[in-house]
């Protein structure tokens, strides 16, 4: 029941402000995840710092985003996936804030870690909260719409910083996000709502879910209400049991697979995002046009992720399986020896809108896979996982690039994780079929209580 009325709703009030702000929230996650690339410049020549000294700050983001990941989305499951999302906002602000007061090179890397901590950690939440708010048919969809705040966001900090850097410093970009940040998660607080498929098994918010319930549909009968908050909890939290949650039953075939495919398509993602303007050089692009390039590959990542989804919310899963197909061929294309400038302009293009949109139509599908009591912590270990993808990417293309391979060998190299991708969401989506086509919480009148798959 409780599933039918959360998928009766359409664009209503709840549904248009939980998207905008999870969209703004993840604006300002790009923002503060980029800004540091930004200011790199200007930081290594004021304190006289190298790059191999500098890149102890990179890295210690990609960790910070990594236990993010895993410690919030625990968070989100135990305590709901509002306030954690409010607790990162907060941490990721005050991570941005700090930077001002880092003067090495040392603890610059810890506030990084620390704003880490709070980009990694709100993503999940907010995948798992607009996932249990939003209905069936476009969910994946919002998903896309969220995430392309997120790449929004990261693309601004190059604007921003050409704005307010000349007059006012590199401390300028740290302020903005910093007090974006927390002014953001001030506005959540009041107006952002708490999934109600995560308050349906807490008894003493019981209240709470009633008025979100009205505000979904307004003309619901108060009987119905009634009914559904008075049903007995059918399901204790699983949150405080660690992993184990995530491979019980036919979770243990869906997450292993789930986390193969993030690592496969993040490997081959990240090496193309690190790589691109050093590849098109290579290919006779003029330095311009190279640099564009990665912008176009983007942009067309995030148009791709957005078009697949609505396939997903339509069809399901089934539909994302050829992007990583299509991807695995089109950066081979991208080492032919004829192609033109602009031919390989088009190539990356096309290239972008397969590999980096099924990589984003992948955060629509994964929330899909999990039941409400494990979806924030489920997604949360899943991007953590990824981490591991978007670290060997780069690495490894970097030790292949210096190695002087020949463009078609290493191309291969590089589309070889796509194959495996395509792999794990066909066995992603036999798994899924294989299940029961009902609602993960219904509720029986005759029987009065609650059944969960």
């Amino acid at each position: 029941m409780l599933e039918k009325i959360i998928d009766k709703q359409s664009w209503n009030a709840l549904v248009v402000i939980t998207v905008l702000l999870s969209t703004l929230m993840m604006f300002v996650d790009g923002y503060d995840l980029q800004t540091i690339a930004f200011a790199a410049p200007s930081i290594m020549a004021e304190w006289n710092l190298s790059s191999a000294a500098f890149g102890l700050v990179f890295a210690a983001a990609s960790l910070g985003m990594l236990v993010g990941g895993i410690v919030f989305g625990w968070i989100g499951d135990r305590h709901g996936r509002k306030l954690g999302s409010l607790i990162a906002l907060v941490v990721c602000g005050l991570g941005s804030l700090s930077i001002l007061l880092a003067r090495d090179v040392y603890l610059l890397g810890l506030c990084r870690f620390l704003t880490g901590i709070g980009i990694g950690g709100l993503t999940p939440l907010l995948y798992a909260l607009n996932q249990e708010l939003v209905p069936q048919r476009f969910r994946a969809t919002v998903i896309a719409v969220i995430m392309m705040g997120y790449m929004a966001g990261s693309a601004s900090g190059g604007a921003v910083a050409a704005a307010f850097m000349p007059a006012n410093g590199w401390e300028a970009l740290f302020w903005i996000g910093g007090a974006f940040s927390l002014l953001l998660a001030g506005v959540g607080y009041v107006l952002l709502p708490e999934s109600v498929a995560f308050l349906s098994q807490k008894a003493a918010r019981k209240a709470e879910m009633a008025t979100i319930l009205r505000r979904i549909d307004p003309a619901i009968a108060p009987e119905t209400i009634a009914y559904i908050t008075t049903i007995p909890d059918a399901r204790q939290s699983t949150a405080s049991r660690g992993l184990s949650p995530l491979f019980a039953g036919r979770l243990s075939t869906i997450t292993p697979l789930l986390w193969l495919g993030y690592v496969c398509s993040s490997a081959a993602v990240f090496f193309m995002i690190s790589w691109l303007p050093t590849l098109a050089l290579g290919a006779g692009v003029p330095k311009t046009e190279a640099a564009v390039g990665l912008s176009l590959f983007i942009v067309a990542g995030s148009i791709g992720g957005l078009v697949i989804s609505a396939f997903i919310d339509r069809l399901g899963l089934s539909t994302i399986m050829f992007m990583p197909v299509v991807g695995c061929l089109l950066l081979v294309v991208l080492a032919l020896p004829d192609l033109s400038a602009s031919g390989y302009m088009i190539a990356v293009g096309i290239c972008g809108f397969f590999v980096l949109g099924g990589h984003q139509g992948l955060n629509g599908a994964a929330g899909l896979l999990y039941p409400s009591t494990v979806r924030a912590s489920g997604i949360g270990w899943a991007l953590s996982i990824a981490k591991i993808g978007s670290i060997i990417g780069p690495l490894v293309g970097g030790i292949l690039l210096g190695a002087g391979l020949p463009r078609l060998q290493l191309m291969m190299i590089v589309a070889s994780p796509l194959p495996i991708f395509a792999a794990s969401l066909f066995l992603l989506w036999m798994a899924k079929s294989r299940e029961p086509r009902h609602p993960e919480l219904t509720v029986s009148p005759s029987r009065g209580h609650s059944e969960t798959t």
